[in-house]
Protein backbone atom coordinates (compact mmCIF):
# COMPACT_ATOMS: atom_id res chain seq x y z
CA UNK A 1 0.00 0.00 0.00
CA UNK A 2 2.86 2.57 0.82
CA UNK A 3 4.14 1.93 -2.18
CA UNK A 4 1.51 2.57 -4.15
CA UNK A 5 0.53 5.85 -2.54
CA UNK A 6 4.64 6.79 -2.72
CA UNK A 7 4.62 5.83 -6.59
CA UNK A 8 0.84 7.73 -7.12
CA UNK A 9 2.48 10.99 -5.57
CA UNK A 10 5.77 10.49 -7.65
CA UNK A 11 3.47 10.42 -10.69
CA UNK A 12 1.05 13.03 -9.75
CA UNK A 13 4.25 15.61 -8.97
CA UNK A 14 5.35 14.77 -12.70
CA UNK A 15 2.35 16.18 -14.32
CA UNK A 16 2.49 19.24 -11.68
CA UNK A 17 5.74 20.20 -12.82
CA UNK A 18 4.69 19.14 -16.54
CA UNK A 19 2.05 21.53 -16.23
CA UNK A 20 4.33 24.21 -15.13
CA UNK A 21 4.98 26.86 -16.97
CA UNK A 22 8.66 27.79 -17.21
CA UNK A 23 9.66 24.34 -16.31
CA UNK A 24 11.21 22.20 -18.73
CA UNK A 25 13.40 18.70 -19.29
CA UNK A 26 16.63 18.96 -19.86
CA UNK A 27 17.73 18.49 -23.50
CA UNK A 28 21.37 17.43 -24.18
CA UNK A 29 23.19 19.67 -27.01
CA UNK A 30 25.50 18.46 -29.69
CA UNK A 31 27.69 21.74 -29.24
CA UNK A 32 29.12 23.45 -26.11
CA UNK A 33 26.91 26.39 -25.04
CA UNK A 34 29.13 30.08 -24.88
CA UNK A 35 29.65 29.27 -21.33
CA UNK A 36 30.83 26.02 -21.81
CA UNK A 37 32.98 27.29 -25.16
CA UNK A 38 34.60 30.05 -22.70
CA UNK A 39 35.27 27.84 -19.88
CA UNK A 40 37.31 25.57 -23.05
CA UNK A 41 38.91 28.58 -23.80
CA UNK A 42 40.58 29.57 -20.75
CA UNK A 43 42.41 25.86 -20.89
CA UNK A 44 44.57 25.49 -17.87
CA UNK A 45 43.72 26.66 -14.50
CA UNK A 46 43.94 26.04 -10.56
CA UNK A 47 41.21 24.72 -8.32
CA UNK A 48 41.23 25.13 -5.18
CA UNK A 49 39.87 22.71 -2.08
CA UNK A 50 41.15 24.37 0.82
CA UNK A 51 39.00 23.94 3.85
CA UNK A 52 38.82 22.59 7.36
CA UNK A 53 39.53 18.64 5.82
CA UNK A 54 42.57 20.22 5.15
CA UNK A 55 43.97 20.09 8.66
CA UNK A 56 42.70 16.42 9.12
CA UNK A 57 44.66 15.05 6.17
CA UNK A 58 41.00 13.84 4.84
CA UNK A 59 39.08 14.35 1.68
CA UNK A 60 35.78 13.90 2.80
CA UNK A 61 34.29 14.49 6.46
CA UNK A 62 30.64 15.14 7.76
CA UNK A 63 31.08 18.57 9.18
CA UNK A 64 31.81 17.41 12.72
CA UNK A 65 35.43 18.81 12.90
CA UNK A 66 35.04 21.60 15.09
CA UNK A 67 35.54 24.91 13.71
CA UNK A 68 38.54 25.79 15.77
CA UNK A 69 40.57 22.95 14.50
CA UNK A 70 40.71 25.16 11.03
CA UNK A 71 44.31 26.26 11.80
CA UNK A 72 45.89 27.82 8.97
CA UNK A 73 48.81 30.03 10.41
CA UNK A 74 48.76 32.28 7.28
CA UNK A 75 46.45 32.59 4.17
CA UNK A 76 49.30 33.81 1.63
CA UNK A 77 46.87 34.34 -1.42
CA UNK A 78 49.77 36.29 -2.75
CA UNK A 79 52.02 33.34 -3.36
CA UNK A 80 48.69 31.09 -4.25
CA UNK A 81 47.93 33.58 -7.13
CA UNK A 82 51.59 33.92 -8.16
CA UNK A 83 51.97 30.00 -8.28
CA UNK A 84 49.22 29.54 -10.47
CA UNK A 85 50.43 32.72 -13.37
CA UNK A 86 54.15 31.18 -12.96
CA UNK A 87 52.63 27.68 -14.17
CA UNK A 88 50.41 29.55 -16.72
CA UNK A 89 47.48 28.91 -15.49
CA UNK A 90 45.02 31.16 -16.53
CA UNK A 91 41.90 31.12 -13.77
CA UNK A 92 41.15 29.44 -10.56
CA UNK A 93 38.64 28.33 -9.11
CA UNK A 94 38.06 28.16 -5.18
CA UNK A 95 35.32 26.19 -3.68
CA UNK A 96 34.10 28.53 -1.06
CA UNK A 97 32.33 25.95 0.90
CA UNK A 98 32.63 22.22 0.55
CA UNK A 99 29.46 19.49 0.68
CA UNK A 100 30.31 19.43 4.84
CA UNK A 101 29.91 22.82 5.38
CA UNK A 102 32.69 24.79 6.61
CA UNK A 103 32.71 28.54 5.14
CA UNK A 104 35.84 30.18 4.27
CA UNK A 105 33.88 33.19 5.13
CA UNK A 106 32.14 35.24 7.87
CA UNK A 107 28.83 33.74 7.10
CA UNK A 108 25.62 35.24 8.76
CA UNK A 109 24.08 31.72 8.45
CA UNK A 110 26.01 29.71 10.94
CA UNK A 111 29.07 29.68 13.03
CA UNK A 112 30.86 26.57 10.92
CA UNK A 113 33.13 29.19 9.40
CA UNK A 114 36.60 30.57 9.82
CA UNK A 115 34.78 33.69 12.07
CA UNK A 116 35.17 30.90 14.68
CA UNK A 117 38.69 29.27 14.02
CA UNK A 118 41.81 30.50 15.05
CA UNK A 119 42.21 32.08 11.57
CA UNK A 120 39.56 34.63 10.83
CA UNK A 121 41.03 35.66 7.40
CA UNK A 122 37.71 35.89 4.65
CA UNK A 123 39.93 33.27 2.50
CA UNK A 124 37.62 34.04 -0.48
CA UNK A 125 38.22 38.05 -0.13
CA UNK A 126 41.79 37.38 -0.02
CA UNK A 127 41.73 35.65 -2.66
CA UNK A 128 39.21 37.85 -5.12
CA UNK A 129 41.60 40.78 -3.81
CA UNK A 130 44.50 39.00 -5.47
CA UNK A 131 43.62 37.36 -8.49
CA UNK A 132 42.40 41.30 -9.03
CA UNK A 133 45.69 43.33 -8.25
CA UNK A 134 47.64 39.85 -10.37
CA UNK A 135 45.17 39.68 -13.84
CA UNK A 136 43.79 36.42 -13.05
CA UNK A 137 40.14 35.51 -13.39
CA UNK A 138 38.37 33.88 -10.85
CA UNK A 139 35.30 31.29 -10.06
Amino acid sequence: MKKLLLLSLFLCSLEIAQAQPGISTAIPSEKPSKYQQDQIKRKYGMFIHFGINTFHDVEWSDGSFPAETYAPTEIDARQWVKTAKDAGMKYIILVAKHHEGFCLWDSKYTDYDVASSGNKTNVIEAVARECKKQGMKLG
